[in-house]
């Protein structure tokens, strides 16, 4: 089992972190350009791939932008207004959001040809897992680098959230018709980690 998590840039001239969860094994590294990151799925051929990046529009609405008539359609989607419960969420339109989902859907709606892609949201995740931070919870379980980057272990954290869902361990937030977001149930699901290292 390949699991793919993707810590995804706005701007791809920016590092997006990446981690390669198979097996018991956690791989940490940084991309940058989307031809890359296809070029590294394809390869791979992951049971799925997590991506941090809003992965589809608010209903009613065709393009992010203020002056268009799809604007009515509002900020939020359903999934942002679910994920609220946990902490404070950017609206989709505001710039440096806007840049990465435009990004994150052109990208996704490529991948899902072939694949099957997730939406989630890592700094959730931490709360739910009660991870005091990515690197000492991940730490936990597999050997990771003290030289990872944020990025890359918010990758990590969205490839545990990968394992969860093929595990039916996960809870999807939204409307599947919009885009939805998945997280991890609750710290339990952590018990099909132990598991992996009996």
């Amino acid at each position: 089992m390949i699991i793919l998590g993707i810590d995804l840039a706005g701007k791809k001239e920016n590092p997006s972190g990446v981690a390669i969860l198979n097996g018991n094994n956690m791989k940490l590294f940084t991309i940058y350009y989307d031809d890359e990151i296809l070029d590294l799925i394809n390869r791979l051929k992951p049971d799925v791939i997590v991506i941090d990046a809003p992965l589809s529009l608010p209903k009613g609405r065709c393009c992010l932008e203020k002056d268009c008539k799809c604007a009515v359609g509002g900020h939020f989607r359903q999934a942002e207004r679910d994920i609220r419960q946990y902490g404070r969420v950017l609206p989709l339109t505001f710039m440096g959001m806007k840049m990465l989902t435009l990004r994150g859907v052109k990208l996704s709606n490529e991948i899902k040809k072939q694949y099957m892609v997730l939406e989630s949201h890592p700094h959730t995740t931490l709360k739910i897992l009660k991870f005091k931070d990515p690197y000492s919870g991940l730490n936990q379980y597999f050997n990771i680098s003290s030289e990872a980057t944020e990025h890359e272990l918010d990758g990590g954290i969205l490839a545990l959230t990968g394992l969860f869902y093929l595990k039916n361990c996960y809870n999807e937030l939204g409307d599947p018709e919009e885009g939805t977001i998945v997280l991890p149930t609750d710290e339990k699901c952590l018990d099909i980690l132990n598991e992996f290292f009996k």
